[in-house]
């Protein structure tokens, strides 16, 4: 939701600011990724160690991930603020373009530390059952995020207008926030009581077993930024209102995708805990209720994406090229949804029962190996106008939604046969 005011405002700027946020998600992307991926790793180790009734493993996992996110957030910010302007020159930005997107990512590197300590604090509580405490803050940091975003884009009240800057450092000061607030909740709980003191201390064997589970989880992540990089290097042969117009149609199904996000999460938790009990059958009984209510709510959002996709789209510009070529996108992208329920839930399901290497290939497949050979194909040698390209995006998608489904179900029936 954050992305999606940010681009709101951006679009009030100029379609070129709207291009930039588009430009920098895959870039901001790379901080979710890091964050969020060790942070699910390690919540589906917490989750089989609670499970387990082994007290000694989950403080030990507990407190060494903290340790680990401070140091993954200091190489996140050293790496992003050198490489962030390289890798949006090799995407074709140049000029105001160019400074637009590199004013907005630069403030969301420096601020890496609390997105990470917020996603570490969430995996903690995330493993003992408890998502309000995390929905509470993503619900208060939204509605912050629609004060502050204006206020620091204009200025005002002794605040000096800071354009597209000012829509990031809303971002990150939302984040110091939160992540206060989280850590004083984890702390309050006792879950990091035993262990204070031998936060910045590292435990490389602890350390190994976090990255284990993690890295692929994190990797996994990561090859949606590396997607979103080839997705956008292909586009820029249709213009910028076509990276514009992706930019729009990510943010409205980042929006329609919200309940598969949170199923997702759940069953790292449901699951890891049951995994770690042995109880089998209840395992069974989540990814079954969690695949059965997706589909009923993601098929239900998907109709309503494809009626609304213009005042969708409208609402983040008013350049009619852009909203033109977004609804397009849109209404196409409505039919390949429920495959990304189907996904999230499957991976999910394999994260928690440690098996996260699947999820790092099924992502490198469908959102690097594929979309090159697929892309290339249509762009520059059949010379597909843009509509055959979204199609394009829709057919590897569903078709490797489809074998994550079956590996998916296979693993679960071997699990049940044992």
């Amino acid at each position: 939701m954050y992305n999606v005011v940010d681009s709101f405002y951006a679009g009030q700027i100029s379609t070129e600011a709207l291009a930039a946020l588009a430009l920098s998600f895959p870039v901001f992307f790379i901080i979710i990724a890091v964050s969020e991926g060790v942070a699910r790793g390690a919540s589906a180790l917490v989750a089989n160690a609670i499970g387990a009734k082994d007290t000694e493993k989950e403080a030990a996992l507990s407190s060494q991930l903290f340790s680990l996110g401070f140091f993954c957030a200091a190489g996140l910010t050293v790496v992003g603020l050198f490489a962030a302007e390289p890798l949006f020159r090799i995407l074709g930005a140049s000029g105001d373009y160019l400074t637009l997107a590199t004013d907005y990512i630069h403030p969301l590197f420096w601020g890496a530390i609390f997105f990470l300590l917020n996603s570490m604090c969430n995996a903690v509580l995330l493993a003992h059952g408890d998502s309000k405490t995390f929905g509470k803050v993503l619900v208060t940091g939204f509605f912050l995020n629609l004060l502050l975003d204006p206020w620091f884009l204009y200025g005002g009240f002794g605040l000096p207008a800071m354009g597209i800057k000012g829509i990031a450092w809303a971002t990150v000061l939302i984040q110091v926030l939160g992540s206060v607030y989280m850590l004083m909740a984890v702390i309050r709980r006792g879950y990091l009581s035993d262990c204070c003191a031998s936060f910045f201390v590292p435990k490389l064997k602890v350390y190994g077993e976090i990255l284990k589970q993690g890295i692929p989880t994190s990797f996994n992540m990561m090859s949606v930024a590396l997607g979103f990089f080839v997705t956008t290097f292909y586009l820029k042969y249709y213009g910028e209102e076509a990276v514009a117009a992706f930019g729009v149609g990510t943010r409205i199904e980042q929006l329609v995708l919200l309940p598969a996000i949170g199923l997702g999460s759940a069953i790292v938790s449901i699951v890891g805990q049951n995994n770690g009990a042995g109880e089998l059958g209840r395992v069974q009984e989540c990814v079954r209720i969690c695949a059965k209510y997706g589909l009923y709510l993601i098929t239900a959002a998907s109709l309503m994406m494809f009626i609304l996709a213009g005042p969708l789209v409208s609402i983040f510009t008013d350049d009619e090229k852009v909203i033109q070529v977004g609804i397009e996108y849109v209404r196409i992208v409505a039919f390949v949804q429920w495959a990304y329920v189907m996904s999230f839930i499957y991976i999910g399901f394999l994260q928690a029962v440690k098996r996260p290497m699947y999820g790092f290939a099924e992502a490198v497949v469908r959102k690097i190996i594929l979309p090159l050979g697929v892309f290339y194909l249509v762009v520059r040698v059949l010379n597909f106008e843009l509509t055959g390209f979204w199609w394009s995006m829709v057919a590897i998608n569903i078709a490797v939604a489809l074998v994550t489904i079956s590996y998916g179900r296979y693993v679960l029936k071997n699990k049940l046969g044992n």
